[in-house]
């Protein structure tokens, strides 16, 4: 019976079984390798070639590596236009006369639109017309002086007569501005007149210089045809 009991094999057995389960709690599962190591070969078959490319890359699109490839600022900066761009086309070159009309238009219509409208018709009993009016395609001395000075009293144009008055521009047009809104007038609207030179307006500013506007028969006497 006390063979029996030691072997513990046997129905009856006398042994503790948290005892003996106890030792194998203790012992630990034995190690072993579930993942190996990358070899250092393929970690540089890998890696190497990233590099070369990071490198390639930062060497092509940083531009060196100089601050003046970012600073607009900076005298050496270059750009290039795309293919797909072109430059923008070149200013044409105008003649002296076209030149000058192109300026006596921006002169018209700071000084004289309001009277005599941007179509150069005027105003039906206020303002006469300068479209095919027979005193704008007559004398330029006649109209350099009306503007010069202005003019006042009755005055007729085209068959129809006017009676108002206009301001003098002296003080405020150059004998430029004055060949050049001329010129233009002559020229728009159908009219057809040649240009006018600022050495037809200099001797009429010298010779009446602060006169009274003109009236439309002074002018006539003035300036004849």
């Amino acid at each position: 019976m006390k063979d029996s009991k030691a072997a513990g094999n046997e129905q009856g057995a006398d042994f503790n079984v948290r005892e003996i389960h106890g030792q194998i709690w203790r012992e630990h599962t034995e190690p072993s390798e579930r993942y190996r190591a990358m070899p250092w070969w393929l970690k540089h078959c890998i890696y190497a070639p990233l590099f070369i490319w990071a490198f390639w890359y930062l060497v092509i699109y940083t531009g060196s590596f100089k601050s003046s490839e970012y600073y607009e600022g900076y005298e050496g900066l270059r750009y290039d236009l795309p293919e797909t761009e072109t430059a923008p086309p070149a200013a044409p070159n105008l003649s002296a006369e076209e030149t000058r009309r192109k300026k006596g238009e921006q002169v018209y219509a700071s000084v004289c639109t309001s009277c005599h409208q941007a179509t150069g018709l005027g105003v039906p009993g206020a303002f006469p017309p300068l479209v095919a009016s027979e005193w704008v395609s007559g004398k330029p001395e006649i109209l350099a002086a009306a503007v010069l000075h202005g003019l006042s009293g009755p005055i007729e144009v085209k068959g129809v007569a006017y009676n108002g008055a206009m301001p003098p521009w002296e003080a405020s047009l150059s004998d430029d501005d004055v060949a050049n809104v001329l010129t233009y007038i002559r020229s728009a609207w159908g009219n057809s007149s040649p240009p006018v030179d600022p050495s037809v307006v200099t001797p009429i500013r010298k010779a009446h210089t602060g006169r009274a506007p003109w009236t439309a028969a002074e002018l006539k006497t003035t300036f004849p045809d």
